[in-house]
């Protein structure tokens, strides 16, 4: 497989998550009536869980954006990202079919899932970004 010698798509990778991270981030804090209509699920009561993962969101993309500096030494802050991603999307379906989880979820993880691979492929594709040393700052 051919590596790519340079950092350009592993930071546009990087700044495509960390700007849509920060998006849904402010959506789910401020615009949770809107989504709520949107996807068609039941609004969550307290709301203080939607906007904890709102926040968390924000912070996430924003040390995508900063990432994008340095792509190389902070890897490891989007294979975690992806790794959350991921995992995200396993439990949204394994709710759906075991909790009746509605089904507006399952698109929220699919755009996750999607994001992951956005950030994944140039992680695996970039030269000097290896496995072994993704987790060492």
């Amino acid at each position: 497989m051919k590596k790519f010698t340079d950092d350009h798509y592993l930071k546009i990778a990087f700044l495509i998550g960390g700007i849509y991270d920060i998006i849904l981030g402010i959506s789910m804090i401020f615009l949770s009536d809107f989504i709520v209509r949107l996807l068609n699920i039941t609004k969550p009561e307290p709301m203080v869980l939607p906007y904890t993962i709102g926040v968390f969101l924000i912070i996430i993309g924003y040390f995508l954006i900063i990432a994008t500096q340095d792509v190389r030494r902070l890897a490891f802050i989007g294979a975690g990202s992806c790794i959350i991603r991921f995992g995200y999307a396993f439990l949204a379906v394994l709710a759906y079919f075991t909790q009746d989880l509605e089904a507006g979820y399952l698109l929220m993880a699919s755009t996750d899932t999607i994001t992951a691979i956005i950030l994944l492929v140039p992680l695996l594709l970039t030269e000097g970004v290896s496995w072994k040393n993704l987790w060492q700052l």
